[in-house]
């Protein structure tokens, strides 16, 4: 089954580059006091460093009081005999041949309803931003890049990510409700 994976990776990534004109699942925004459930995308592939810093951040606002779903994206397949219970990853097996989301935590995030959607890094070629489209949210985030489906886009400094989400709860709370 590996060699079909291999063989669409070229098909698959023009699928999930072309998120940009998928129509977003949008849920109304209640405002940030209101927001429980929050969701962070990010590129654990290209970024591995940033795992500690993001669960500092789960952590930080679970303290709060919100439930926050952290998922990473491998860039490769799922190792066999290996669990990974507990760990939010994306493997490239998660997704069919054609880049559709069929199993695992990519299914799993996606039927997910979120209040605050937010993604980390948009690296060209991952099914980051096609998630982010077909995930029902009531406001989207993404860190760098075009602001195509996402309503607010705002810059994290390095991986310095407890000041960033403070920053991004002062913005959140200046944006009225539309309910």
């Amino acid at each position: 089954m590996d060699w079909i994976y291999q063989l669409s990776t070229r098909y698959r990534t023009s699928q999930w580059l072309k998120a940009k004109k998928l129509e977003v699942a949008h849920l109304p925004w209640k405002g940030w006091a209101a927001s429980k459930r929050v969701g962070i995308l990010f590129d654990a592939h290209s970024n591995r460093t940033d795992l500690e810093p993001l669960r500092e951040v789960v952590a930080h606002w679970k303290a709060k009081q919100r439930s926050v779903t952290l998922c990473g994206w491998t860039g490769q397949m799922r190792p066999k005999n290996v669990l990974y219970n507990g760990r939010q990853l994306i493997f490239t097996d998660d997704f069919t041949w054609r880049g559709a989301p069929e199993s695992g935590n990519a299914l799993e995030f996606m039927q997910t309803e979120f209040d605050v959607l937010i993604v980390l890094h948009r690296t060209s070629g991952t099914p980051l931003d096609a998630l982010a489209a077909k995930t029902p949210a009531g406001m989207r985030i993404c860190a760098a890049g075009d602001q195509d489906f996402y309503d607010l886009c705002m810059l994290p400094e390095g991986s310095h990510y407890i000041p960033y989400t403070e920053l991004l709860s002062a913005w959140l709370t200046k944006i009225a409700p539309t309910l």
